[in-house]
């Protein structure tokens, strides 16, 4: 591996940028990025200045996932137990599940492939913003593998049981434009253009109420898991935090009081 880390972290006006460092190795879930990527999102889930997180590559690359070669080598070997194999998997979803629930905003701004491993980790986005140039596969059964890295749980509620059937058992490539229109990406860009689209978005985000949106996505996340009495319950208990908050009362007299409110997208996305 390159020198370096394997993730560069900025922060921008309160924008998270997590930055894969390792094109060259397609930025493999390789030891130090994988401690990388949790040091990211545990100090995204405490540090209060900061409003979305933004996960991103460079030259034309995302992430590929798992370091193919290397499992191809040690399989070979055969000095690659099972028991190693599962608690690898179980270090990658302790940063993999409180990605998928962290409280703020949480976009990939995807140019070039995400593939394996590293579609998986675009899939715990709240959006995937996508070059011209990006692609999306869930590679694994090329290699004889089943998805990992939560795409059995994710892709489906993506996209359907159906689709999620045929990308999985075939390890077709999506580019952008089917990507979006099957609802993985949620626009495409020209290359060149997707990571400022996603500071965008996330700069619009940024005067929304964080206790709102936080209880929004928990709730948001469970709707395919529980059933229509669970949610209400959720529902109400979220509400009744919300309406309660001092961001609520603010809003409530700005309304009455005919001022601007904090939180106004069109106005946001106009002065963009």
């Amino acid at each position: 591996m390159s020198d370096g880390p394997a993730i560069e972290l900025a922060i921008e006006d309160g924008v998270a940028i997590a930055t894969m460092m390792r094109p060259k190795q397609r930025n493999p879930f390789s030891a130090d990025f994988l401690a990388c990527m949790a040091d990211i999102i545990t100090e995204c889930g405490r540090n209060d200045e900061i409003k979305a997180l933004i996960l991103t590559g460079t030259e034309g690359v995302f992430c590929a996932g798992g370091d193919i070669k290397g499992m191809v080598e040690r399989a070979q070997k055969g000095d690659f137990p099972a028991e190693d194999i599962r608690a690898r998997l179980y270090d990658i979803h302790d940063w993999i599940q409180p990605l998928r629930n962290l409280s703020i905003p949480v976009i990939c701004a995807v140019d070039g492939p995400a593939y394996g491993g590293g579609f998986g980790l675009a899939l715990c986005a709240d959006f995937i913003l996508a070059s011209e140039n990006a692609s999306f596969c869930s590679v694994f059964c090329r290699i004889g593998a089943i998805p990992d890295c939560g795409v059995l749980f994710t892709l489906p509620r993506m996209v359907g049981i159906q689709r999620a059937k045929e990308m999985m058992y075939t390890g077709r490539p999506i580019d952008a434009r089917e990507a979006k229109d099957i609802g993985i990406a949620m626009d495409v860009y020209p290359t060149g253009t997707v990571l400022a689209e996603a500071k965008a978005l996330a700069r619009r985000m940024q005067d929304a109420s964080g206790a709102a949106f936080a209880i929004t996505k928990r709730i948001a996340n469970q709707t395919f898991d529980n059933d229509a009495m669970t949610h209400v319950e959720m529902e109400a208990a979220g509400q009744s935090i919300c309406l309660s908050s001092e961001y609520h009362k603010d809003a409530v007299n700005r309304f009455v009081e005919k001022q601007p409110l904090r939180f106004n997208w069109e106005a946001r996305e106009a002065a963009e």
